[in-house]
Parts: C-alpha cells; sequence; structure tokens
C-alpha cells in the first residue's frame, strides 16, 4: 500500500570496507608511488588543457552568438554568465527570486541556432518544473523576467547541455529559448491552486485545514474521534486529480493499520472522522510524499486525494 511512509519501512544501510594490501618489498612501494605521482602529474596537466580548450570554445560560441544576433538583427542584453537575453514583453509585478521560489510555470520554444526546433510545450498547456532543476542559463535568464513576461534566451553550451545532452540537440551545442513565464511561486502555493481548481471543475465545497490540507466530511459517523496514534480500520480510494486510482481496498474489503506508520495526510485526515464516518480528503504534496514520490506509483510533489471511510478503531 503506497500510503505507508518511509518511516514505517526500516531503511537497511551499508558501509564500504576499504582494503589495503601490505607490500613486503620497499622497492615495490617506491615504484608504486613514483607512478601515483606521474599518473597525478598527468591528470593535473589534463585538467588544465581541458580548462583551456572549454575557454576557447566559450570564446567561440561568444562570436557566433554575435554574429547571430547581428545577422537576425537583435539587439540582446548579455550577461556577465555569457548568456544573453532578449526581453520581447515587459511581464507585471516582482521578478523571480531564488530563496523564495521553488517552482516556476512557463511555455517555451527551444531551438538550436539554426532554427532547427528540439523542444516545445504545448499549446495551452504551460509546464512546471523546479527552478533549481533547469539548466544554468535557463535559470539565469528566468530570473530576470516578471510573470506574464516574454523573453529569449540565447544559451552558450557551458550554461546549457555541455557534451552530454538529451537527444535531439548536439553535443555542445549553443541552444535558445523564446520564454513565457505564468507563473512562479512555492510548492506550496502551487499544491494549493492545484486544489483549488480541483474543487472548483467538480462544483465541490471543502474546508481548509490548518495543515492546509482540504476535506469534505460526508458522514461524520458516531460516538469518538480517533487519534493520530489509533491503529485503525479503513476502507478507502486514493487517487491523483485527473482521477487515475492508484490504490484502494476492493470488494468490501478491509486495511487495518497504526496512523503512526502512514503520510501525514492520513495521521491529520481519519482523526476528524468518528467510527463509521466517511470523508474525502485532498493532500497538499508535503502532507504526502513530498519531493520524492513514492517508487513508480507516486509522482514527485503529486498532490493525493483520499476517500475514506473509517469502519473501526
Amino acid at each position: 500500500m503506497p500510503y505507508f511512509s518511509a518511516e514505517f519501512v526500516q531503511q537497511l544501510s551499508t558501509q564500504s570496507l576499504f582494503t589495503g594490501f601490505q607490500l613486503k618489498q620497499r622497492t615495490m612501494i617506491q615504484r608504486i608511488t613514483s607512478f601515483m605521482l606521474l599518473l597525478s602529474l598527468i591528470m593535473f596537466n589534463a585538467c588544465i588543457n581541458l580548462t583551456s580548450k572549454e575557454e576557447e570554445r566559450f570564446e567561440e560560441q561568444q562570436a557566433i552568438i554575435e554574429k547571430y544576433l547581428s545577422d537576425k538583427g537583435l539587439t540582446a542584453q548579455k550577461d556577465p554568465s555569457g548568456m544573453y537575453y532578449i526581453n520581447t514583453l515587459e511581464g507585471t509585478g516582482k521578478s523571480i527570486r531564488f530563496d523564495s521560489t521553488d517552482l516556476v510555470t512557463f511555455n517555451y520554444r527551444g531551438y538550436l541556432i539554426d532554427g532547427t526546433e528540439f523542444d516545445k510545450s504545448e499549446a495551452g498547456k504551460p509546464i512546471t518544473a523546479s527552478l533549481r532543476g533547469l539548466i544554468s542559463g535557463f535559470q539565469v535568464g528566468i530570473a530576470k523576467m516578471k510573470k506574464g513576461g516574454k523573453a529569449t534566451f540565447i544559451i552558450p553550451s557551458d550554461l546549457a547541455y555541455g557534451s552530454n545532452p538529451p537527444q535531439g540537440i548536439p553535443s555542445n551545442a549553443i541552444v535558445i529559448f523564446d520564454v513565457e513565464l505564468v507563473g512562479f511561486g512555492t510548492q506550496a502555493e502551487n499544491d494549493d491552486e492545484i486544489i483549488r481548481k480541483y474543487l472548483t471543475d467538480n462544483s465541490l465545497t471543502a474546508e481548509k485545514h490548518s495543515s492546509g490540507m482540504y476535506y469534505i466530511i460526508s458522514e461524520p459517523g458516531t460516538g469518538d474521534n480517533a487519534s493520530a496514534n489509533s491503529v485503525v480500520t479503513v476502507k478507502y480510494k486514493g487517487y491523483f486529480t485527473d482521477k487515475k486510482v492508484f490504490d484502494e481496498t476492493k470488494n468490501g474489503a478491509v486495511a487495518q493499520f497504526p496512523l503512526s506508520g502512514v503520510i501525514s495526510g492520513w495521521r491529520i485526515a481519519v482523526p476528524l472522522l468518528k467510527k463509521g464516518g466517511k470523508g474525502t480528503f485532498l493532500f497538499p504534496s508535503r502532507l504526502a510524499y513530498g519531493p520524492t514520490g513514492s517508487g513508480n506509483v507516486i509522482p514527485a510533489n503529486a498532490v493525493l486525494i483520499f476517500d475514506i471511510e473509517l469502519v473501526s478503531f
């Protein structure tokens, strides 16, 4: 059952043991030491050469970008990082702050300097991504934007995908993105917006708990309420906001477990019910599986919905 928390499952860890071999002859030790020193010098020189090559490529790409801008009759701002930024539509409000922004929502089109398109968002379907998960040049560019703004980023390879790009992008390629910043905020703000939209789209009215969870009690039940430490017997169905079910009890079956061993949302939700009570509970991701998700079943930062019937406790 994917609602069990990581704390409820015993974690195993291993330690790597490093064993050295004793050499009996001093001459062998001297030979090994000399070899290691020589190897270190070779590696050091390789690093110097690699850095030199990277700097040379960087300068070449700066010249290519300058020529591209000149040929297209474009005026761009050059960031100290080496990426170029063209503001095509000024947005409104404040710019993104890295210390208070988790997620950004945007439309985009990505293409190479020869115009070859390699990726884009679907029309009317902006994507939401972790700010810190974006390539460096994209982070620098989008931080200059305001909500509703549009811009073009021209990013040298060292700030893009480097020598290990995804399919469709050549190694060490300059990439260009046309970007529209739809919005930005924290994960909590994003989750709350998702939940409120789900409620509106499905004509549902819910109460908001101080934890950020939303809930609808359809039948309160009778007697006392369960506690966060109760061992409960329940029927339930868990699903996403697209109504795809990821887990449920079926054919009248029940599940029994201690609330102390499940995700936070359950420990908050079930005590709102009495024996025989039923409700629907919408968990923001921080009360579910957060940024790690759960295996291949629950994606990272997923809002979860549970229909729960408290049979007994």
